[in-house]
């Protein structure tokens, strides 16, 4: 069994969070990637769904993954 925390943001608005999750997953399971991958990208695209009001508004573009992790609030 595989398991990831979600990942910590102040959420906006929780409508589509389960679909950019379950995105996320099959985005990577078409790529080929293991479950830890899979699941990493899913927690990342369920939270950036959270960050704005709407179902869609707000899924990642690939390249902005790993912003939720970002030490600082510029991306250079």
């Amino acid at each position: 069994m595989f398991r990831r925390g979600a990942v910590a943001v102040d959420v906006v608005d929780t409508v589509g969070a389960g679909d950019a999750f379950v995105a996320g997953y099959l985005a990577e399971f078409i790529g080929g990637r293991g479950p830890e991958d899979r699941l990493q990208t899913a927690a990342a695209t369920g939270a950036f769904a959270c960050l704005v009001p709407g179902d869609w508004e707000g899924f990642p573009r690939r390249g902005e993954l790993n912003l939720l992790g970002a030490k600082e609030p510029v991306s250079r």
